[in-house]
């Protein structure tokens, strides 16, 4: 059974598990969080022929490399799911959505854009031709004096459909040798008994060999797709270019009769996303996956990972029950040699400085456990793609952010045991099997206010959760080094040599607070750039509602135990402040979109 662990021969079969549960597929989020807010209004303020060398010389530049290829893979999950795939004349095409010529004209960046989950993508066979941009969201086509014909490789792995000019004829050169002839809509034509297919190129012809393409479908269109198919034979390919500009259009054109749709215009206005927007809007209409049987409810990945998010939660509020009264533990006073009254009684500031480290501990705590909740209960449950790397990734970060102690010296035997029991839990996850519950409707995306401010919603909280990894990073990091910054010893009234003299043990229990916050930002960032990045969908409110359970005690705590032991430095609590208005901009900007409103 898929996803499920297997003991055979008392030997449990981890890794080929792991490695498909944290592949790259089907019904990820759309990745057009960065081109619709802040890509595209600044590349259309540059002139068009720079804006195109500027973003297909960066897709050209990633596709060429593994980690470049990795990159976009990591980000779009745009591989179509295996349900897309169908065979016609002979050739295999992994989706029927593919790319049109002129999105990259010049081919630059054809290695990159295949990874954007297309099917094929056309490319010319000389330079002659070049397009710019027109007015109401249109493409037109440009005619350069160049017989220069591209180097194509001969075996890349690319499906390629070659458009090339033969007496003033468009022609499209499949990659079985055959060749379609390129119609419009305003010519009349007569299809042949034995005619292997035709390229129909939608917009409008303003000569023989120019075209005016639009992002949208336009009144005929479908009719002329439909007549098209009623005309030719059942194994004939019908391909279709132009006139796409958001999942419906496509959706509409495969019912007409497309088997191939190639988006040109629409690429470029709607942004890099709208490929994979369509195949998962064509994937959720052709097929309605089963969920995985298992032996027991024990199977059930999104089980353990409700249970590691509750557990977590626990941690927390027995850390801000701690942070709030004695502050130290048994074990924190043996090691220290002095208990909690002592150091509250002979150094106050030191005792609440350290309650604040371990209450703003306890927030993030509370709210990484939450999210956990969230993600197994409706996201791994309901078979959501992304959901259950999001918490095994963020837990194994985590975990590693325990060995930090080698770094200062302290090792928290508690912290140990309790970490070695919540890694089974962890481990439990990775080989168990999703779903569980009813899967959430796929609705085709329609580009609406609610979409497009859903997108500034998105960007805001994949900063919030990039500024949590630099935030980790850079308190790990401190923790296992200086220890004390400039804003702690101005609380403390102590310069760094004072601060340091404290004892070599009470300095090691304050590292050790510090590197463990550094690491559960570092969980908390990220779980929570995986959630935005691929889970962030309509009707995903499960999404919104955990990243409000998320920050609300992370940033309660964060900022009110500092008001409550007197450390308030503005340039201290500046990130802070900072985190919360991203995460808050996020909450507003997304709730509609999340919600499921047009």
């Amino acid at each position: 059974m898929d996803g499920e662990a297997e003991v055979e021969s008392q030997k449990i079969w981890l890794i080929p598990r792991l490695a498909r549960g944290f592949g790259f597929g089907q019904f990820a989020a759309m990745p057009d969080w960065f081109y619709r807010t802040v890509g595209r209004p600044l590349l259309f303020a540059l002139p068009d022929s720079i804006s195109r060398k500027l973003a297909l010389g960066t897709i050209g530049i990633l596709g060429r490399s593994k980690a470049g290829c990795g990159v976009i893979d990591f980000l779009g999950h745009m591989s179509p799911p295996p349900s897309l795939s169908f065979e016609r004349r002979g050739i295999v095409f992994s989706s029927p959505v593919g790319i049109g010529w002129r999105v990259d004209p010049e081919a630059r960046a054809t290695a990159g854009l295949s990874r954007f989950g297309a099917g094929c993508i056309e490319v010319l066979e000389t330079r002659g031709r070049s397009c710019r941009r027109g007015s109401k969201e249109t493409l037109v086509d440009l005619k350069i004096d160049s017989e220069e014909r591209f180097e194509l490789p001969e075996e890349d792995g690319l499906l390629r459909l070659v458009r090339l000019e033969r007496d003033g004829k468009d022609w499209i050169r499949l990659p079985n040798g055959e060749a379609l002839e390129v119609l419009g809509r305003e010519r009349k034509f007569v299809l042949e008994p034995d005619c292997p297919g035709v390229f129909l190129q939608l917009g409008e012809a303003l000569k023989p060999e120019a075209w005016r393409v639009g992002a949208s479908l336009e009144p005929g269109d479908l009719d002329c797709v439909r007549s098209l198919r009623s005309g030719l034979a059942r194994d004939a390919l019908l391909m279709v270019s132009g006139g796409v500009g958001d999942p419906a259009d496509a959706l509409a054109l495969r019912e007409a009769g497309a088997d191939v749709i190639l988006v040109e215009a629409g690429m470029v206005f709607k942004g890099p996303g709208l490929v994979k927007r369509c195949n998962e809007a064509l994937g959720s209409a052709s097929v309605n996956p089963e969920d995985a049987e298992v032996r027991s409810v024990f199977n059930r990945a999104w089980l353990w990972a409700t249970g590691l998010g509750l557990a977590m939660w626990i941690g927390g509020m027995a850390t801000f029950a701690l942070a709030v009264s004695r502050v130290l533990l048994p074990y924190d006073e043996h090691f220290l040699g002095l208990g909690w009254r002592e150091l509250r009684d002979g150094n106050s500031l030191l005792f609440h400085f350290m309650a604040h480290d371990r209450g703003t501990l306890a927030g993030v705590m509370l709210g990484l456990g939450w999210l956990y909740l969230a993600l197994g209960r409706e996201g791994i449950r309901r078979s959501e793609h992304g959901a259950k790397t999001a918490v095994v990734a963020s837990a194994l970060i985590g975990f590693a952010s325990f060995f930090s102690f080698f770094g200062f010296g302290y090792f928290d035997t508690l912290h140990a045991f309790v970490a070695a029991i919540l890694f089974q839990v962890a481990v439990q996850v990775m080989v168990g099997v999703e779903g569980g519950g009813e899967r959430l409707a796929r609705p085709v995306e329609v580009e609406g206010p609610a979409w497009r401010l859903g997108q500034w919603g998105q960007l805001a909280w994949i900063v919030h959760a990039l500024g949590l990894l630099v935030a980790g990073g850079v308190i790990l990091v401190i923790g296992m080094g200086a220890v004390f910054v400039s804003e702690d010893l101005q609380y403390l009234c102590l310069s760094k040599e004072e601060a340091m003299g404290l004892g070599e043990r009470l300095v090691s229990v304050v590292a050790h607070d510090r590197a463990t916050l550094g690491g559960m930002l570092l969980a908390s960032g990220v779980a929570s750039l995986l959630g935005q990045l691929w889970l962030f969908r309509k009707h995903a409110r499960w999404l919104w509602w955990g990243m409000f359970g998320f920050g609300l005690p992370a940033y309660l705590a964060a900022i009110g135990v500092h008001f409550g032991v007197g450390y308030v430095d503005l340039l201290h609590l500046a990130p802070a402040f900072a985190g919360m208005g991203l995460w808050l901009l996020g909450l507003l900007m997304s709730r509609g979109y999340l919600f499921g409103r047009d």
